[in-house]
C-alpha cells in the first residue's frame, strides 16, 4: 500500500463523507448578512481553522500520534464529544467521522480502524474524522505532520465548496481563497505541536454560539 495514494485518497474532499452537507455555523453568519462575499468568509475560515480546528482535529490527532492505543482513542473520541458544544456538529463529525471509517476498513483493512467502526456501530463510541485520519496515517506509516495537514486542507477545502454554493462564491474565487489559507492551515498545523490535552477542544464563543443558532434557523441549506 501507498501512503502517498492513501493520503490522498483520505484527503480529496469528493471523498463521500457527506461534508458537503455541513457549514460548521457558517450559514449562521449569512443569514445575519456577516458573511457576505469572499474577504468576510476568509476571515470566518481563519477563525475556525486557528481555533476549533487546530485545538480539536489537529491536536487530536497529534495526541494519538505520541500514545496510537485504543485506550487513548477511546478518550479521545469522549472528549471530542463532550467538548463539541453544538449539537449538530457533534452529530455531524459523528456522521462524517462513521462513514471515513466505513471507507478506510472496507477500502484498506486497517484493524485499528475497523475496531473503531465496530465500536461506533455497537454505540460505544461516537465517531470522529480525525482520529479515523489519526488511525490510517499510523499505519500507513505516515508522518502526523503531513496527516494533520492532509486533513485539514481536506476540511477547509469542503468548506470552501459548500461556501462556493452556500455565499454563493465563483469557483475562481473558491480557489484562490484555498491558495491564500494554505498558510495558515501550515500554521495551525506547527502550533498544535505546542498544546497539550488539556488545551483539547478551546473553544471561540462566537462560533459555538452561530453553530447553535444554526438548528433553529428557519430555512438553511446546511445540516449544520
Amino acid at each position: 500500500m501507498d501512503p502517498d495514494f492513501l493520503l490522498l485518497h483520505l484527503a480529496d474532499s469528493a471523498l463521500p463523507t457527506g461534508s458537503f452537507a455541513h457549514s460548521f455555523g457558517f450559514e449562521s453568519y449569512l443569514s445575519e448578512e456577516r458573511i457576505t462575499g469572499p474577504e468576510d468568509f476568509y476571515n470566518w475560515l481563519r477563525v475556525i481553522l486557528r481555533v476549533q480546528l487546530t485545538t480539536a482535529d489537529a491536536l487530536a490527532i497529534r495526541i494519538h500520534h505520541r500514545d496510537p492505543t485504543a485506550e487513548t482513542v477511546q478518550r479521545l473520541d469522549g472528549l471530542l464529544h463532550a467538548g463539541t458544544p453544538a449539537r449538530e456538529v457533534r452529530e455531524g463529525n459523528a456522521r462524517m467521522g462513521t462513514r471515513l471509517a466505513e471507507i478506510v476498513s472496507d477500502t484498506y483493512g486497517f484493524a485499528e480502524v475497523t475496531g473503531y467502526l465496530g465500536e461506533i456501530r455497537g454505540n460505544r463510541l461516537a465517531g470522529h474524522p480525525a482520529l479515523v485520519m489519526a488511525m490510517a496515517a499510523q499505519a500507513a506509516g505516515i508522518s502526523v505532520e503531513r496527516a494533520i495537514m492532509a486533513h485539514l486542507t481536506s476540511t477547509v477545502s469542503s468548506l470552501v465548496q459548500n461556501a462556493v454554493r452556500g455565499i454563493p462564491l465563483g469557483q475562481m474565487a473558491g480557489q484562490r481563497l484555498l491558495f491564500r489559507i494554505r498558510e495558515e492551515i501550515m500554521a495551525a498545523t506547527e502550533r498544535s505541536a505546542d498544546l497539550g490535552e488539556i488545551d483539547l477542544c478551546s473553544g471561540d464563543p462566537g462560533l459555538d454560539i452561530s453553530q447553535m443558532i444554526h438548528e433553529t434557523q428557519r430555512a438553511r441549506m446546511f445540516m449544520s
